[in-house]
């Protein structure tokens, strides 16, 4: 009569054959994975010596969405200098937000 701890160890010795049989022949049963080409990444850049700058994209800033920037930019603020320059409570005004929360939107910028 068969030992049923013997019986256990046939068994899972099976099971891990057939996982290492399948781990094995991996690459002949799955399809290779799909490269993605898509638009290069976008690098920030300074605007040139002699020019001024275009809108800047508000969104790019850590905490800013499409809503925000639309309110932000409804409001006159089309860059992170403007932003700036007018501060953290008549930004958060303008976006409808705490003077906290606008406060660390233009922390994040002035590091980025």
């Amino acid at each position: 009569m068969n030992h049923p701890l013997k019986t256990f160890i046939r068994i899972a010795g099976v099971v891990v054959g057939l996982g290492a049989a399948a781990w094995a022949l991996r690459d002949k049963l799955l399809p290779p994975p799909a490269v993605l080409e898509g638009p290069p990444p976008k690098f920030r850049t300074t605007a040139p010596a002699g020019g001024t700058a275009g809108p800047d994209d508000l969104t790019e800033i850590k905490g800013v969405g499409p809503t925000y920037a639309k309110r932000l930019n409804e409001a006159g603020y089309d860059s992170v200098a403007a932003m700036i320059a007018a501060g953290a409570d008549a930004v958060g005004e303008a976006a409808g937000v705490s003077a906290g929360t606008a406060a660390k939107w233009l922390n994040s910028a002035a590091r980025s």
